[in-house]
């Protein structure tokens, strides 16, 4: 049986590494915030996942730092400046909902420095990455190199189409099946 947390007592280590590791998965995908899900990906009813005491757990503030902001993957394959100040901002304003929550200092201190250099500009320019996850221990990664504005050397070639990601996302979930066959005949 898994124990609950010391720190906030409102969930299991377990539910602290899943909500960690949905947060990971959607952050490096640069899932737009206004679908992020603040909960466990995985959870069978949306409308409960998220769980907000257990974000603002000092624990789990830790780990967002520790290992979404900081993590080495992240490092290495950065999402925009723009959308990590965005997520930070979402992420603390989560938290201040709670009322008397103390917060990260690291966290306040990267958003702070984000806020107070990234620009607001819808059209940002320069390129960022967004990692693809394909398995649940999330050790195989598709890394793609995007272009943050939608139109840029005259295509709309260099940011992944919403539609091959959902066509990864069905080979990803049907293994071992011979698809590619219709693909020719179109």
């Amino acid at each position: 049986m898994d124990q609950l947390c010391v720190v906030c007592k409102s969930a299991t280590y377990h539910e602290h590494d899943a909500l960690i590791s949905s947060l990971r998965k959607q952050f490096w995908q640069m899932i737009p915030l206004r679908l992020f899900i603040w909960g466990d990906w995985d959870s069978t009813d949306q409308e409960q996942a998220e769980n907000l005491p257990l974000l603002a757990c000092t624990r789990v503030q830790g780990d967002v730092m520790k290992t979404i902001i900081f993590h080495e993957h992240t490092i290495s394959y950065s999402p925009s400046n723009r959308y990590i100040k965005m997520f930070l901002k979402k992420y603390i304003e989560k938290i201040e909902t709670l009322g008397s929550i103390e917060l990260d200092e690291e966290l306040l201190e990267l958003y702070v420095s984000l806020a107070s250099t990234t620009e607001e500009n819808l059209f940002v320019e320069g390129m960022c990455y967004k990692t693809y996850l394909l398995d649940k221990e999330q050790y195989t990664r598709v890394v793609l190199r995007e272009e943050q504005t939608m139109i840029s050397q005259g295509t709309t070639g260099l940011q992944t189409w919403d539609a091959g990601v959902r066509l990864a996302d069905f080979f990803a979930e049907h293994p071992g099946k011979d698809y590619c066959w219709w693909m020719f005949y179109f």
